[in-house]
């Protein structure tokens, strides 16, 4: 359960410290996606000879750009959100954030130098892999395309929810920390990023992107269906599927570092 894997991993946030450890590693593993899915985009881009519209001649006929533009509308988001009249990715925003939580709590510079875990690693090496459809299916091109649709079909689904449960937790538990961060920004990358900005849009409380995203998403897969050749649909779903599963393989993953197995702890 998504729910209970995510309030497990809040619950172990029992120091000032192990909060930021925390934001260190959620904004390690985020700051994979951009990458990734700007790569999904080029993916099925480039994958011309899946995605055709029938009564047209050959070269005015694919339409993979089409198919395409509907997952690249998540990667503009996430190298500049527009919101901030300045240049604002949102690897910027969750920078500013981390920069912001250490100074709330007094923590000293060297703890933002803390280096990631084997196991985040990783899983931060899998976001590529699964964005390329590298991770399964037969090795063809179109289970490649439509596993790494379904790899972010499931991030942009489960994101929204796991960043409404961190906005709770943060505002139950720390309503201190988030007055903080709502009042500040960082300047980083020669701009001004507010920082509770990275948590309030992603939530569902606040510009909820990543449902937007997953709007967008959903209507680019109904589209690679739609321009798929005859016959090639069930390998496709397939993939999609075994897509889905596989991010939220990725999913349990994260949230399962830093958790003690209750069978051996005491």
């Amino acid at each position: 359960d998504v729910e209970a894997r995510v309030l497990r991993r809040l619950s172990t946030l029992r120091d000032d410290g192990e909060i930021l450890r925390f934001f260190m590693q959620y904004a390690s593993w985020n700051g994979c996606f951009a990458n990734g899915v700007s790569a999904l985009t080029s993916l099925i881009g480039n994958s011309r000879e899946l995605f055709r519209e029938t009564g047209f001649a050959r070269a005015v006929a694919d339409r993979s750009n089409y198919v395409a533009s509907f997952f690249f509308d998540a990667a503009r988001d996430e190298y500049d959100d527009h919101i901030n009249p300045q240049r604002d990715s949102h690897r910027c925003m969750a920078q500013a954030a981390l920069i912001c939580i250490k100074d709330h709590f007094g923590l000293s510079e060297s703890a933002l130098d803390e280096e990631e875990p084997a196991q985040l690693l990783a899983i931060n090496e899998g976001v590529m892999t699964g964005y390329t459809g590298r991770a399964g299916g037969d090795g063809t091109r179109l289970a490649q395309a439509f596993f790494a649709m379904g790899y972010h079909l499931g991030s942009e689904l489960l994101a929204d929810r796991e960043f409404s449960l961190i906005d709770e937790h943060l505002r139950q538990h720390h309503a201190d920390l988030v007055q903080r961060l709502m009042r500040s920004t960082v300047t980083l990358a020669g701009a001004s990023h507010r920082c509770y900005a990275w948590v309030g849009v992603h939530s569902g409380h606040g510009g909820g992107v990543e449902a937007d995203h997953f709007d967008h998403a959903v209507n680019g897969a109904r589209h690679a269906f739609r321009y798929l050749a005859t016959g090639s649909a069930p390998v496709a779903m397939r993939a999609l599927a075994e897509g889905f599963r596989a991010f939220d393989a990725d999913h349990a993953g994260f949230f399962a570092i830093g958790v003690a197995d209750p069978a051996t702890s005491s």
